[in-house]
């Protein structure tokens, strides 16, 4: 009777194993054949390629090697550059296939309210500006090569946070970080997140490993999205003040770069665009419906309220949410993963601007789960470490297969990550379960 208990046990366990490997192979395989797929249809694509944003980083390039730093946010300069790109793309287009090139096959001129602004830090601009002596679809191409890079670069120092990955199971967590579908989403739309993971990530790793100045340089360049490297910076007044001091010295220096960059017409160009996208009136790529916070909640889900008046309660909403990060900071002796998985997640709902692509920086949250998970002993490190995957499964499931879920996944994923964290043996149950039916 032993015996076939006991034989029963292995087969199970056998069984468990070849799910999770089956699952391993399936889903990893999947989206390195899926995502490089989509990525050349958009590379190969003169319409797709020019819709996407990379476009206004490369103009701004344009604009810094013909006109200098300070014209690059100028409303009117991105405008003729963005123009120049897309007649540029036609005549290309015309050329391959044998046409003849006349001017009204350019169409007219884009208007104020077509064109994709560049409403990012100064302190890139460099960077840009060297691709930008590239053609359009090589410097594409150079750029997100470039940002793939930094992912990787983030996965490795995330996978540094959890040792117990060995093996199998390291490559599993390894390829299920950098394969995380809103990275990819960036990637393809030519956007530069993998800059604010990497921010994001110095920061986790600064914070576990007690290196304060490596975590406050690192929200320094959480800069790069400025609304959350001040969300994220500002409860470090309360409890680990070196971080705080830090990022302060960090911020300083891009400050003072991009102040150097840019000159003072500079400067208020870009203090323009960043109140002009705050408002998010006039231009149809400040598009409130496709954002993933509060205020794209609520314009997709009470459609009938005032734009102005969602704005105001998202502005609110940021208000409270930085309040509340600070009490917590505090309140509490020590910041643990749970307050820094938390942290990240009202840094994503209350934030009055953020994109699908940056929700890359939901990894962050995800490895603080897996931390408290194995510290608790709620999981083997062999489920632990699919944890990125299936979440990246899901978003790219939803987004791509089933587009009437791709915004309500992201926000019932960042709730039960959130549940995880703060109430785990209430959440990941099912392996206190399997302890109590095997104790006899």
């Amino acid at each position: 009777m032993k015996g076939n208990l006991m034989e029963l046990k292995i087969k199970k366990k056998h069984s468990g194993f070849l799910f999770r490997n089956s699952l391993f192979i399936a889903g990893i395989a999947s989206l390195l054949l899926i995502y490089p797929l989509l990525y050349l249809r958009v590379i190969n694509d003169p319409a797709q390629r020019t819709a996407a944003d990379f476009l206004p980083f490369y103009a701004a390039g344009r604009i810094a090697i013909t006109q200098g730093m300070s014209k690059v946010y100028d409303w009117e300069a991105q405008r003729n550059a963005e123009n120049d790109v897309l007649n540029e793309t036609i005549r290309q287009m015309l050329v391959s296939r044998g046409q003849p090139v006349n001017p009204q096959d350019f169409g007219a001129p884009i208007q104020m309210t077509e064109v994709n602004p560049f409403p990012h830090p100064p302190f890139i601009l460099p960077v840009l500006l060297l691709l930008a002596r590239l053609d359009y679809v090589p410097a594409f191409v150079t750029w997100s090569a470039l940002m793939s890079i930094l992912f990787i670069l983030c996965a490795i120092m995330l996978l540094r946070l959890v040792p117990q990955a060995q093996g199998r199971n390291r490559w599993i967590l390894f390829f299920g970080t950098i394969l995380f579908f809103p990275a990819f989403y960036s990637v393809i739309n030519g956007q530069d997140t993998a800059l604010l993971l990497l921010g994001a990530s110095m920061w986790l790793f600064g914070l576990i490993q007690e290196r304060d100045r490596l975590s406050g340089l690192g929200l320094a360049l959480t800069l790069i999205r400025p609304h959350m490297g001040v969300m994220l910076a500002l409860p470090f007044i309360f409890k680990r003040r070196k971080v705080w001091w830090w990022f302060a010295a960090g911020a300083g220096v891009l400050v003072l770069i991009s102040v150097l960059l840019l000159g003072w017409s500079g400067i208020v160009n870009f203090l323009r665009i960043l109140i002009t996208s705050a408002d998010g009136e006039g231009n149809k790529f400040f598009n409130e419906n496709l954002m993933v916070n509060l205020i794209g909640l609520l314009r997709r889900t009470l459609p009938f309220l005032e734009a102005n008046f969602v704005r105001l309660v998202g502005w609110i909403g940021f208000a409270i949410a930085i309040i509340f990060l600070c009490m917590v900071w505090a309140k509490n002796a020590e910041i643990k993963d749970r307050h820094i998985g938390m942290a990240v997640i009202v840094t994503v709902i209350a934030v009055p601007h953020i994109h699908y692509h940056d929700l890359a920086l939901l990894l962050i949250p995800l490895f603080c789960l897996i931390r408290v998970a194995l510290d608790k002993k709620l999981l083997k490190i062999s489920d632990a470490v699919l944890i990125p995957l299936i979440a990246s499964l899901l978003l790219f499931i939803s987004y791509l297969l089933i587009p009437v879920l791709k915004y309500f996944v992201p926000y019932l994923l960042e709730i039960v990550i959130l549940a995880a964290l703060w109430f785990p043996e209430k959440v990941i149950f099912w392996e206190m379960s399997k302890k109590q039916e095997a104790v006899p």
